[in-house]
């Protein structure tokens, strides 16, 4: 279901992280992630012609594992930004003051739009690229 959606999971995930303030890498994060149907695609035109016979879904599986780390270090990277920024953000006021007040649950619903993003993100690849095969030209 997520595969259908997950322009928009993007979207939203890029909004409420950047109104966040404080989810600025999250909110690039999820700009970045649909990079990954142009990486399957690119392995799948490198492979043609130097592998015997080789699903698409290969590709898909091994490029799960880069999402994943990807979404975990967009994350990490948020946090790890607090304490340096920190002085910043308390001198902010005004509007930009209340969104920082409101922050914590922006974020929250940010990482998890995040989250939610990067399954459809990959069930949509997977589909996408479902029963493609390489095979090697024998001549």
């Amino acid at each position: 279901m997520l595969k259908n959606y997950w322009k928009y999971t993007m979207i939203a995930a890029f909004i409420v992280n950047l109104i966040s303030i404080k989810g600025f890498p999250m909110a690039i994060g999820a700009i970045y992630l649909p990079i990954l149907f142009k990486v399957i695609q690119m392995q799948i035109n490198l492979s043609q012609g130097l592998v015997d016979q080789v699903n698409a879904s290969t590709f898909v599986k091994s490029n799960r594992t880069g999402v994943i780390i990807s979404v975990l270090c967009c994350m990490f990277v948020t946090v790890l930004l607090f304490k340096p920024l920190n002085g910043f953000y308390e001198s902010l006021t005004g509007i930009l003051g209340f969104l920082i007040t409101i922050s914590p649950v922006l974020m929250v619903i940010g990482a998890i739009l995040l989250i939610l993003t990067a399954i459809g993100i990959i069930q949509a690849a997977k589909a996408q690229f479902d029963g493609v095969t390489i095979t090697k030209d024998r001549k």
